[in-house]
């Protein structure tokens, strides 16, 4: 028994064993609504809209969340202007932190002089490759400058849109700078935007605005280049107000003439009650904002997320005219930016990333409202499904030992099968998967196809008696049993792997096919080898000992 230590196989399922463990006590396990209760987001759009924009919403608003389907996530649709997503989580700064991203329409618009250069819409897809220029680099370690790049595939249409737009967009500015040749170009600017404001009016106050009158292109960076506020607003189209603790009388007439245009105001925070209450009473719909920590606040009021000037390449410059030769479509562009926090930097790359995977939503939402749910079935029942589990393997281990008649076998069928579900959990946790009812399903039918093929490998080898050689009858033995249980567990992700990626109307099974398709891929990998081995080993040594035994009763041999 002791070679069976020396196992590849063996010594491998031992360390993921272990570790699975080390997993479990450390991470845990994090649940899901059915188990541990969570939290209800009631969603109301700005006005009401057909049922298909609202369910295209409600799809949004599910990958908002929940991108990676791990959070056990359900929403929806109410009547023709609310959503309900359910999800588990109660910790006030995660809600807080969903409630912010949910939010957003993420609408997402590059602009140049105003102009639309192409929506997120026409974003194809994006390069997640640190070969492309995808991620965080350190530009200035000691000055702390970390870029962000997110590399994009542009649609055709908006390709060939994008290079007729930005023709010729560079000025000739005589001077390089070394100073020795008139090859170098001043070049317009690129604003990308998410949630341009529309149908709104930007009101800061005065302290804030000379802050603010001449922002750096690129934030937080030192001696970056600047620009006004003016050209910021001029991509938006709107009008901006600077006050004082009161309006003045001339704006309180601009600003009421502003109603024929505007419905909304986004205010500073630091702006005045009064000059707030004045705005309610016009008419305006304010909306309160911040400024963040890691930007200018006329970069959080706009929506504005990069700012990059072209190059004379992207702008054509060698060509003399559209139809020239040397005309280029660019489709793979890039949105890049720098902060001076690594933190900070993930942040901004990671939320444009979301607003990008997720699309944006028909209509921006309005409020949001947020109740605490408890758990409908609670740990008792998830205790109940892991007992259950544990006396399948020790109904199993018992029927097998009648009808083999070997003891030692029972045991490593419930080990190996029980190690299953230990190594299963801990790659869960790993994951930070939460564990539904679903998954507990899937769990337990994984139990029921772990049993099933160390039956198939079991009744493989001790069947058969023959006069072969000994150690080739195993080998074959266990091919063959193998063959069987590899076709069964292919035939078994084949029908889990379309519910994960295309999960559709079948989102509350992901869990259920995730636990089954990863519960086989270790079975088939580790467990199953595993105990083919343990099982080989207990066999030939009982069959060694038997004609030991033989040998000394030649009167029973003849018998």
């Amino acid at each position: 028994m002791k070679s069976l230590f020396k196992k590849p196989i063996v010594i491998i399922w031992m360390v993921l064993l272990f570790l699975s463990l080390v997993l479990l006590l450390s991470k845990g396990l994090h649940y899901g609504v059915d188990l541990s209760g969570g939290t209800v987001f009631q969603i109301m759009l700005e006005q009401p809209v057909s049922q298909e924009d609202l369910a295209r919403a409600a799809s949004v608003v599910a990958k908002r969340i929940d991108w990676s389907g791990s959070m056990d996530v359900k929403v929806t649709p109410s009547g023709d202007q609310y959503l309900i997503a359910q999800l588990a989580e109660s910790d006030p700064g995660k809600i807080e932190e969903i409630k912010s991203t949910l939010l957003r329409q993420g609408k997402f618009e590059a602009v140049m002089d105003g102009n639309i250069l192409f929506y997120g819409d026409d974003i194809k897809s994006i390069f997640k490759d640190s070969s492309k220029g995808y991620g965080i680099q350190v530009v200035d370690k000691k000055n702390g400058v970390y870029n962000w790049t997110l590399p994009f595939l542009l649609s055709p249409e908006a390709a060939a849109n994008f290079a007729e737009m930005t023709f010729h967009k560079c000025t000739a500015t005589g001077f390089s700078s070394s100073g020795n040749s008139n090859d170098d170009y001043d070049c317009e600017k690129t604003y990308f935007f998410v949630d341009r404001p529309i149908d709104t009016i930007i009101v800061m106050d005065k302290e804030l605005y000379l802050e603010e009158k001449d922002v750096p292109v690129s934030p937080e960076v030192l001696n970056a280049e600047t620009m006004s506020i003016d050209e910021i607003i001029a991509q938006i189209s709107t009008n901006y107000y600077v006050v004082d603790n009161n309006l003045t009388d001339d704006q309180f007439e601009k600003i009421k003439q502003d109603l024929n245009k505007y419905t909304k105001a986004i205010v500073a925070s630091t702006v005045s009650d009064a000059v707030r209450s004045d705005l309610e009473k016009m008419g305006f719909k304010i909306i309160i904002k911040e400024k963040p920590d890691y930007q200018p606040w006329i970069w959080e009021a706009t929506g504005l997320k990069s700012i990059i000037s072209l190059t004379p390449g992207v702008a054509n410059m060698d060509a003399p005219t559209i139809n020239s030769p040397r005309f280029k479509k660019y489709s793979e562009l890039t949105i890049t930016g720098s902060v001076q926090s690594q933190q900070f930097a993930n942040k901004r790359l990671n939320d444009l990333l979301l607003v990008l995977e997720s699309g944006s939503l028909p209509i921006p939402i309005d409020n949001i409202s947020t109740e605490s749910i408890s758990p409908y079935l609670g740990s008792e029942f998830l205790n109940n499904s892991l007992l259950i589990g544990i006396l399948a393997l020790i109904t199993v281990a018992i029927v097998l030992f009648v009808r083999y008649r070997v003891f030692l076998l029972s045991f490593p069928i419930f080990l190996t099968g029980f190690s299953e579900i230990i190594i299963l959990l801990g790659f869960i946790s790993l994951l930070n998967f939460r564990m539904d009812l679903a998954a507990v399903a899937g769990i337990l039918a994984t139990i029921g196809t772990g049993v099933d093929h160390q039956v198939i490998i079991t009744d493989e080898l001790v069947k058969g008696k023959g006069h072969e050689d000994h150690q080739e009858s195993f080998i074959n033995k266990i091919k063959r049993a193998f063959f069987i249980v590899f076709t069964s567990a292919a035939t078994v992700m084949a029908t889990m792997l379309p519910i994960i990626f295309f999960s559709g109307g079948l989102s509350k099974l992901v869990g259920f096919a995730v636990t089954i398709v990863v519960g086989s891929i270790i079975g088939i990998l580790i467990t199953r080898p595993t105990y083919a081995e343990v099982a080989k080993q207990i066999i030939t040594t009982r069959q060694d000992h038997h004609r030991v035994t033989e040998s000394n009763n030649p009167e029973q041999e003849q018998k």
